[in-house]
């Protein structure tokens, strides 16, 4: 190996461990069996191993890579100089996300003189992704408009209860979100947080996903989403598609904390916040039979109404940048915002679906993007006049031309 070095650079190759070792990145140097016979210390502080104890080990039993078993680079024989995301189990059994890239060395007559495995560490961007992610993700409440800040104000004090909640609020306007929040500030927030829809499907089915199912004989039965949730919060969606039977079990449990699994003729006591949401209004829900009254009242000892965005226009421009943001780190692109004629766009936009609707925009926008802003060309074809600002400045140049 110190031979091969030194014809390959031309210097003592006492130097060359000392130059890998100055590296910011992980580097195994590996003979043609794939034996190491160096680590760099970036890779040794990786890895957990000294590169006295690694060498003449097979690679796989020092980066410990998934690569190594499903994809190992060497053994495909292709893709040399190509980095691939994976991961690698240090000695200290901790999992470490990385990016691997296979490196031939050769002398000057291309025959090769030894191969290296560079490993980057993607934990810090890893790290931030996570963080940017949880900016916009479950469990947070995003704008600035006095409606926002209001009900934002009110969320560390409601979650410190356990009394039921009622969210109201057109699709799209963030009620799982509220919903998530409101289990994240409470004291319950290290225990289970259960969605579930109340979509329309058979009744006994419906009856075992929310309560559970005794089971008999050899049959171990089925936790239900109550089940689920204790000790923690359960969040029912669009509650008036129970139907009135599934209703009248939920008034049970606010009154005795106990459900009734199907087959079981025996209630069962749960500990479980409920937090209930639907995007028409109580009242007329309860005036058309749909929602029953003592469920409604028994709901709304606290109510929190989020209104559409077409209601929060000063948060409009605050929630583009916030989730340009996010997708511009998100799809590693440097766009700085939107262009004049995109804003005037979106700006003017009714939003229909509320936040959820901009936040795709924005994605669908930072995704296509190719330029510094985003442009009305940028945006999805169905907003309105997206197609005559895309095309203005082409009927211009044209003009132009003519003239």
């Amino acid at each position: 190996m110190k031979a091969q070095m030194a014809a390959l650079f031309g210097f003592d190759c006492l130097d060359f461990p000392g130059l890998l070792d100055g590296l910011p990145v992980g580097v195994a140097v590996l003979d043609g069996q794939g034996r190491v016979q160096f680590l760099n210390r970036a890779l040794e502080a990786l890895t957990g191993f000294a590169r006295e104890d690694a060498q003449g080990l097979p690679c796989r039993h020092v980066l410990r890579s998934r690569a190594c078993v499903q994809d190992c680079p060497w053994a495909r024989g292709e893709g040399e100089g190509l980095g691939a995301e994976t991961d690698l189990i240090n000695r200290h059994r901790r999992r470490i996300s990385v990016r691997l890239t296979p490196v031939r060395l050769r002398d000057a007559d291309g025959r090769e003189v030894c191969r290296l495995d560079v490993i980057e560490d993607l934990t810090p961007l890893k790290e931030m992704e996570n963080r940017l992610s949880l900016a916009a993700g479950p469990g947070q409440m995003v704008g600035r408009s006095q409606a926002m800040e209001k009900i934002q104000r009110l969320l560390p004090v409601i979650a410190q209860s356990d009394s039921p909640v009622l969210i109201t609020g057109e699709t799209g306007t963030g009620k799982d979100l509220l919903a998530e929040a409101l289990h994240k500030a409470s004291p319950r927030s290290r225990e289970p947080f259960v969605r579930f829809s109340c979509g329309p499907m058979p009744e006994e089915l419906l009856e075992a996903e929310l309560f559970g199912r005794r089971g008999q004989d050899n049959d171990e039965g089925r936790q239900g989403r109550f089940q689920q949730a204790n000790n923690g919060t359960l969040s029912l969606s669009e509650i008036a598609d129970l139907p009135v039977q599934q209703q009248a079990r939920l008034v049970r449990y606010l009154d005795e904390h106990t459900i009734l699994p199907l087959g079981a003729d025996k209630p069962l006591r749960v500990n479980v916040r409920l937090i209930a949401s639907t995007n028409a209004d109580p009242e007329a829900l309860i005036r058309q039979g749909r929602l029953r009254e003592d469920l409604f009242h028994r709901l709304s000892a606290v109510r929190l109404h989020l209104p559409p965005l077409r209601e929060r226009g000063e948060d409009v421009s605050f929630l583009l940048q916030h989730f340009l943001g996010l997708y511009a780190a998100r799809f590693k692109k440097d766009i700085a915002g939107f262009s004049q004629k995109a804003l005037r766009l979106l700006s003017g936009y009714a939003f229909p679906g509320n936040v959820r609707e901009l936040k795709n925009i924005v994605e669908f926008a930072a995704m296509v993007c190719t330029s510094d802003q985003i442009q009305p060309a940028h945006l999805p074809a169905h907003l309105p006049g997206v197609h005559e600002a895309a095309a203005a400045p082409a009927r211009k140049t044209s003009r132009g031309n003519k003239a």
